[in-house]
């Protein structure tokens, strides 16, 4: 069974793909804007700027598309982890290799989503959602067949 990623984890990862340049154009706009004008609080709202700009790409990269909008491919035997939309490294892990899988839901206001992840060394090895994945139900319901849920 392999994961299928929704039209929501492409969505977000072209979001995470365009700020940096959408906050470049903007902080230059607002430097000719005020190109004349000197102040701290300028200074510290393009300071502001930049290190959020660096914030989010640093996290919507390494965090959200590195972690948890990878393909996860799980058969009998072996789990199957793409990272980066299913485009970047791959890792072939053993199923018995594993502790088991944690499953964790929250509300929002599209409604219930649950995150699943696979636990190596007490360690989460691999993260899908059900807000990235299409067919979340049937990856988490090969996953149970072959893994224990861990409390």
């Amino acid at each position: 069974m392999k994961s299928i990623l929704s039209k929501t984890a492409y969505f977000y990862s072209l979001l995470i793909v365009v700020f940096p340049f959408v906050m470049v154009f903007l902080i230059k706009k607002f430097m000719e804007i005020t190109a004349n004008y000197s102040h701290w609080g300028l200074t510290f709202f393009l300071v502001l700027c930049g290190l959020i700009s660096v914030f989010v790409v640093i996290w919507g990269f390494f965090v959200e598309m590195n972690m948890r909008m990878a393909t996860v491919a799980v058969s009998s035997e072996n789990v199957e982890i793409k990272q980066l939309l299913g485009f970047g490294t791959k890792r072939v892990l053993k199923t018995n290799e594993f502790d088991g899988f944690i499953t964790k839901g929250f509300k929002t206001r599209g409604g219930y989503q649950e995150y699943c992840y696979l636990i190596k060394n007490n360690k989460a090895i691999a993260v899908f959602s059900s807000m990235y994945y299409s067919n979340y139900n049937e990856v988490r319901a090969e996953i149970q067949k072959h893994m224990k849920l861990l409390q």
